[in-house]
């Protein structure tokens, strides 16, 4: 099959430009094989989600407004977001397995991405799950640790002395965010290369991390942006039916429409819809994080360099 456009090579240097249109030109050309996996996958999760949303939202509003403070409202209040963050995991480890093997197979399929069969794509959605929750689990430890650490440190440090504490605390809070952006390659890296474990990976994070800080903001930031312009488009049904309940129900007088079945129902729909177009507007950044991975590899490493060369050998030794 011929193509017009040529294939997106991952390991390649990139202009800022390059980076963007290059996330944007994977996500156009994949985009039949990505809607359909995607829907296939995290519109159950999204069903799930979308329920213990709007039970958040319903027990928040009754607890603010003082329409209910007892004991068992405020633990189902609990379950609730206990729920949400279960299943907002669960959706997390789903979507990025689905994004990477579908990276992972455009990379090594001869035909892309055209004719991908779910028998094809089933071995390296287990892999990337598998690797997904590994990482996942290892960066809540590490996680857990860090803030453990640090929150005894600035404790007894506020102590001795609340003025240095408090600017201990901002120049952490600085610090985490200066460290967040190079950690963040730490799943591409993880994802797209088989032989390294994870202490290994979050070390080439770290180093081509520091290396591209300024190319990962920038692609982070623009992505957001745009990635949040879009998500306006989901978010806003959603939010405006229950910002009318709301205000109705503050007032007293809500209608009997609002407490209706139709209304509770189309509250619910609006709320799955939403919920897909928040993962489907986090697979703009998953990609494009990979690209600046892809561009921070070749760039430091000569990783680019390094698959031709390789390739070009494969091909002579027949």
């Amino acid at each position: 099959m011929e193509f017009k456009r040529p294939k997106i090579e991952l390991y390649r240097v990139r202009t800022f430009s390059e980076k963007i249109s290059d996330t944007f030109d994977f996500i156009r050309e994949s985009w039949r094989p990505m809607i359909k996996y995607f829907i296939y996958l995290m519109l159950p999760v999204s069903m799930v989600m979308a329920y213990f949303i709007n039970h958040f939202m319903t027990s928040y509003v009754e607890l603010a407004l003082g329409g209910s403070d007892n004991i068992q409202t405020m633990m189902g209040y609990g379950l609730t977001i206990l729920g949400a963050g279960v299943v907002s995991c669960v959706a997390a480890v789903l979507l990025s397995s689905l994004v990477y093997a579908l990276i992972r197979l455009y990379q090594w399929r001869a035909d892309r991405l055209n004719g991908l069969q779910t028998s094809e794509l089933r071995p390296e959605l287990r892999l990337c799950a598998g690797r997904v929750v590994r990482l996942l689990l290892a960066g809540l430890l590490i996680g857990v640790l860090i803030v453990l650490l640090l929150g005894v440190s600035i404790a007894l440090l506020t102590t001795i002395n609340p003025a240095f504490g408090i600017l201990l605390i901002m120049v952490v809070y600085i610090a985490v965010l200066v460290v967040m952006l190079p950690i963040s390659l730490t799943l591409p890296i993880y994802m797209m290369e088989d032989d390294i474990s994870i202490v290994e990976a979050l070390q080439k994070a770290w180093r081509l991390g520091f290396a591209t800080w300024g190319g990962i903001f920038a692609v982070t930031f623009v992505l957001s942006i745009i990635g949040s312009a879009l998500q306006m488009l989901t978010f806003l049904p959603w939010y405006v039916l229950v910002l009318v309940k709301t205000f109705f129900t503050a007032g007293g007088e809500p209608s009997v429409f609002m407490n209706s079945i139709g209304y509770v129902v189309l509250q619910y729909l609006s709320c799955v819809w939403m919920c897909l177009g928040y993962m489907l507007v986090s697979v703009l950044t998953i990609v494009g994080l990979t690209v600046q991975y892809g561009h921070a590899s070749d760039k430091i490493d000569g990783t680019g360099v390094a698959r031709k060369i390789e390739r070009f050998d494969e091909l002579d030794s027949f």
